[in-house]
């Protein structure tokens, strides 16, 4: 079993067993295009390079290609040179920029954790060095010990070393690296690096990537920069590393946009698929009406704001990816020659049925995957954090399908998704409503029903009609619909106590980071006293303890009887503070966090709003009552919506407009 690999012309791999094997490794590019003579005739003159005229395919065609095996190292000169010869335009250049150590995991058909591909595979016991940073060198927890001095807290981590086979820590890439010349004073020497810093912007959000602290032989992992492993610990990390052939701290760092890459990438190596380093497939010409109806994204039905008892919500499980395989999307099977086809009608698209669509047969494996793991979560925590992960892999995989970098990516695949999935939103809710329920909401793969129908023959019809699977994710004794700030509702804004007890709550102060805590406690407190509301007549005899709820917090911050918990605003720093157009506290905080970049969260405690006075450490042990009582009055009106809304007793509809 390997647990890590690395290195570049020679790889290493490391079993549980601490035992480092070496590899000796070429990697393989391929090259396309007219008088390839020019190409072969240079690479005779270098004697490290072999060489040889072969057949390959890509996602589209087979091709005859230059195939060019080379130390890894070597990679970034030759690809260089090719394009010199071909002034930049003139050849096409494969599986040149894939991770070296995936392929060469692929190649040798080698397995990170598990030698098998069961989705039952066994993760052996592994020992784990967890060290934990308390805000610096001085205060170390190191598996569970608490150290206050720096050499007794180096001998008793590399000791403990020895015997680990990951380490995961709170803090370690900011603090590794001067904890390691620390060590290398008391005479510990281990080999170390970086990986890259990088910023960037994902749906509209920037975000900061830090350098990670690389211990070559023993992986290490973050906790505090490892969104997958917040997802799904371990278990979710290994099942990442497993099936992108990714060793484990490179999957502990990237985003599940970049896994679901990955995946496709290893997929294709093992099926001798070749990978283009830069895309060149273009938009197709659209007329107006078409470009119209292509740029129309998901179907959303806003809800009117309200109170509502006994509701459904059925979601469609994995919406978007079962689209790709049930209807055979993927850049090669749209509008191409073919016998058998699928029209999409709004666009016009035809969708080739007579062969497998790479894209669709990549997701397809996955999807089953984590629709297993869906399937055994309940029983088995192992399976929960496996399929947390999974999830976000395959909500990702939509949106790479239109991002124009993506190795298996084509705006007409994105948007394919996006219309059949309208389409099967809009029957779903006529099915529903035929079936006697009353929609409340929808958006994109969800549906939030009211009514006595049958939700079983509901489901089942649906899911007839889509060929997806549906999931009924529970029944709300009552749920509360939001207003938006010009008073229609909110699209996702919501809370309401499901039958299980459970609250579902989105959008509200309690889920958002740039609001105090001391907000969110209160609304906590306040939902705790709702879970006793079974229907919507009962409401209004919990006013009182709700409304003591919110003054005794109010109260709170007058009297200054808050702690630097409560009173802790988290922010994202979106640009560099000179870029800030408004001189108000959050440029203020991003100022006086030196520290920190886009994409950084920075945290602030507000002394004096009016005259931008913020801390980032709260120092000057003061606050400003007038910005917390107005976030606190903000949450409580969200949450005490319950008690105002007034029922509309008649609205009417577009129809009702009509003259003609």
């Amino acid at each position: 079993m390997i647990v890590d690999a690395w290195g570049g012309k020679t790889l290493y791999t490391i079993d549980e067993n601490k035992t480092i094997k070496k590899w000796n490794y070429d990697h393989t590019i391929y090259v396309t295009g007219d008088r390839m003579e020019r190409v072969t005739d240079e690479l005779d003159l270098v004697p490290w390079i072999k060489w040889k005229l072969d057949e390959q395919s890509d996602i589209f065609s087979s091709k005859k290609v230059v195939s060019i095996s080379l130390p890894p190292n070597k990679i970034r000169d030759v690809i260089l040179a090719i394009e010199k010869i071909g002034n930049f335009r003139d050849y096409k250049i494969y599986n040149a920029d894939i991770n070296v150590v995936q392929s060469f995991m692929v190649k040798n058909n080698l397995h990170f954790f598990s030698d098998d591909e069961r989705m039952d595979f066994e993760i052996p016991d592994l020992n784990v060095l967890d060290i934990k940073f308390i805000d610096s060198l001085e205060e170390i927890e190191i598996d569970g010990q608490l150290f206050t001095n720096l050499p007794s807290s180096l001998d008793y981590f590399f000791s403990s070393m020895k015997d680990a086979n990951i380490i995961i820590s709170d803090g370690g890439d900011k603090y590794f690296p001067e904890f390691f010349t620390a060590a290398k004073f008391r005479g510990y020497c281990i080999k170390t690096s970086r990986s890259k810093e990088r910023t960037f912007t994902s749906y509209g959000r920037i975000s900061h990537r830090t350098s990670g602290f690389i211990i070559y032989g023993i992986p290490h992992i973050d906790r505090d920069t490892s969104f997958i492993f917040s997802e799904g610990g371990l278990e979710g990390l290994t099942t990442i590393s497993k099936i992108t052939s990714l060793p484990i701290f490179h999957s502990a760092r990237i985003t599940p946009g970049t896994a679901v890459s990955s995946y496709e990438v290893r997929k294709s190596l093992e099926r001798g698929i070749m990978i283009p380093l830069y895309k060149d497939d273009h938009e197709l010409i659209k007329n107006l009406d078409t470009f119209i109806n292509a740029d129309k994204g998901g179907l959303y039905l806003q809800p009117i704001p309200g109170v509502y008892e006994g509701v459904f919500e059925i979601d469609f499980s994995s919406m978007y990816p079962s689209i790709i395989v049930n209807y055979n999307l993927s850049p090669e099977t749209i509008n191409v020659k073919c016998k058998n086809v699928r029209v999409i009608d709004d666009l016009g698209y035809e969708i080739c049925m007579d062969k497998r669509g790479m894209l669709s047969e990549f997701l397809s494996d996955l999807l089953e995957l984590r629709l297993y793991y869906k399937g055994k979560k309940n029983v088995d925590e192992r399976y929960r954090r496996r399929d947390a992960v999974l999830k976000w892999l395959l909500l990702t995989s939509f949106g790479y399908t239109g991002y124009k970098n993506a190795k298996f990516g084509r705006i007409e695949v994105h948007e394919s998704i996006t219309s059949i999935g309208r389409k099967i939103l809009t029957d779903s809710v006529k099915i529903a409503e035929d079936e006697g329920f009353k929609v409340i909401h929808g958006i994109v793969d969800s549906l939030w029903l009211q009514g006595e129908g049958d939700i079983v023959r509901v489901k089942k019809k649906i899911e007839e009609m889509s060929s997806l699977k549906i999931s009924l994710e529970g029944f709300y004794k009552w749920i509360v619909f939001l207003p938006a700030r010009d008073g229609s509702g909110a699209l996702n804004r919501y809370f309401g106590l499901m039958n299980d007890g459970k609250f579902k709550v989105r959008g509200i102060e309690l889920r958002r980071t740039d609001f105090p805590n001391i907000c969110k406690q209160m609304q906590d407190d306040i939902l705790k006293i709702y879970s006793r509301v079974s229907r919507l007549e009962d409401f209004h005899k919990y006013y009182e303890k709700v409304r003591k709820v919110y003054d005794s917090y109010r109260n709170k911050i007058i009297n200054g009887k808050v702690e630097d918990s409560d009173l802790k605003v988290s922010i994202i720093e979106t640009r560099r503070p000179e870029f800030y157009k408004v001189n108000g506290i959050r440029r203020k905080a991003v100022e006086k966090a030196r520290e920190a970049g886009p994409g950084d969260k920075v945290s602030m405690f507000v002394i004096d709003e009016r005259r931008g006075i913020v801390d980032i450490e709260n120092l000057e042990n003061r606050y400003d009552k007038n910005y917390y009582l107005r976030k606190l009055e903000m949450a409580w009106e969200s949450i005490s919506y319950p008690f105002k809304y007034q029922p509309i007793i008649h609205q009417r509809r577009i129809e009702d407009y009509d003259t003609n």
